[in-house]
C-alpha cells in the first residue's frame, strides 16, 4: 500500500530513528539515506519497509556502529562484505556499505548527490537517483523485486537522471538495465518520453551481441540478482559464485578489543 506526504510509523519508532539520524549527523559521520525512506523524500509517497537503510563508506562504518552503541543500539556487523546493522526499541537501522552482490560499493561518487530533505525533524543528504536505479536494478529475489522503485523514479525523475551515469555503472551487465527499463515502459508507458532512445538502442544492440556469443552458454550469473534461488545451480556443476565480493571491514582484530563497544563481529 502506498501511503502519500506522511510517514506512517509510530511515534516511538520515529524517535528511535530520529536518534540514529542525529547521532550520526552530530558525529559527523557522513550517510546518505535510502531504501523506503529516500523513496518516500523522492516520490512524496510511502512505499512500506522495514528498516531505516543509511549508506556509509566502507572505511566508517566502526565509527557508526560506536557512535549508534554509544546511543543505545545493539549493534552487529553482519557481513564484512556489505552490512551492517543496529537496533533499538523495533526500530532497526541497516548500515549499507556495498551491494550485497559486491558491484557498488559505497564512495565518494555518492558522496557527489546534491539532494537533500529532512527526515524526521533531521536534515539529511539521499542516494541519488541514479545510484538507487544501479544497485536496486539487482534486488529480484523471489521474495523481494525492486522494479517498481525503479519505475516510480523513472517516472518521477527521468528527465533530470544522468543516464549516462547509469549505464557506465552498469559496466557489463546492460542486460540487466535493459530488463529494467522494459519493466519500466510496460508498467508507465509515457516513460518512453524521458528514457534516451539511443541508450535503448545500444542495450538492445549489446543484448543481441551477448545472446549469440559463446559466452551466453557460460556458468550461472543468477546469485548476482538472487542469492538463494540459484544456488543448486552453481552446486550441482561445481561453479564458483559470480559475485565479485570481498570482506572491506576488515575483522581480523576484533578478538584484540578493537570492536566498538556495543558491536558484535560474526
Amino acid at each position: 500500500m502506498v501511503t502519500r506526504r506522511r510517514i506512517p510509523l509510530a511515534p516511538e519508532q520515529k524517535a528511535h530513528y530520529a536518534a540514529a539520524l542525529r547521532a550520526l549527523t552530530d558525529a559527523g559521520i557522513e550517510f546518505l539515506v535510502g531504501g523506503g525512506f529516500a523513496l518516500f523524500l523522492h516520490l512524496r509517497q510511502w512505499r512500506a519497509t522495514k528498516d531505516l537503510d543509511l549508506f556509509v563508506r566502507a572505511g566508517d562504518v566502526r565509527a557508526a556502529l560506536a557512535c549508534l552503541s554509544a546511543a543505545g543500539f545493539v549493534c552487529e556487523l553482519i557481513d564484512p562484505a556489505w552490512l551492517a546493522k543496529a537496533g533499538r526499541g523495533g526500530a532497526p537501522v541497516d548500515l549499507i556499505f556495498c551491494s550485497y552482490n559486491g558491484l557498488f560499493p559505497v564512495d565518494e561518487t555518492w558522496f557527489e548527490s546534491r539532494h537533500r530533505g529532512d527526515l524526521l525533524g533531521v536534515p539529511v543528504r539521499l542516494v541519488a537517483p541514479e545510484e538507487m536505479i544501479l544497485s536496486k536494478s539487482f534486488v529480484a529475489a523471489r521474495d523481494r523485486f525492486d522494479g517498481s522503485d525503479i519505475a516510480w523514479l523513472i517516472r518521477e525523475h527521468g528527465r533530470r537522471l544522468d543516464w549516462d551515469r547509469i549505464e557506465r555503472g552498469m559496466r557489463d551487465h546492460g542486460q540487466v538495465l535493459l530488463w529494467q527499463l522494459v519493466h519500466s515502459l510496460y508498467v508507465f508507458p509515457s516513460v518512453r518520453e524521458v528514457v534516451p532512445q539511443e541508450l535503448l538502442s545500444r542495450l538492445i544492440a549489446q543484448f543481441e551481441a551477448r545472446i549469440s556469443s559463446p559466452e551466453s552458454r557460460g556458468a550461472c550469473r543468477g546469485p548476482m540478482l538472487d542469492p538463494l534461488s540459484y544456488q543448486v545451480a552453481l552446486e550441482r556443476a561445481g561453479e564458483p559464485d559470480p559475485r565479485p565480493r570481498e570482506d572491506l571491514v576488515i575483522v581480523s582484530d576484533a578478538a584484540s578489543g578493537d570492536e566498538p563497544a556495543g558491536a558484535e563481529v560474526t
